[in-house]
């Protein structure tokens, strides 16, 4: 599992070249963290590629897929 926060000053890096280096890497769950708008995106890889899971924000709680049973509650971390 990947867990990228986005940075204004790298967001093409992080948000493309990254993402795309993880997907070949395998990496079974990937998400990016935008702390400015305070949303989550999941992407799971699904065979080869990432499928887009959908967008989280404060007040929604996120479970992670790879760990059965974890949950984090957005309002923690979005403060």
């Amino acid at each position: 599992m990947i867990i990228e926060i986005l940075l204004p000053s790298s967001v093409k890096l992080d948000r493309w070249k990254k993402y795309q280096l993880y997907e070949k890497a395998g990496v079974k769950e990937c998400w990016i963290v935008d702390p400015v708008n305070k949303s989550v995106e999941i992407h799971l890889l699904i065979g080869k590629q990432y499928k887009f899971q959908g967008v989280l924000t404060k007040g929604d709680n996120i479970s992670v897929n790879v760990l059965t049973g974890l949950k984090l509650d957005l309002n923690q971390i979005f403060v």
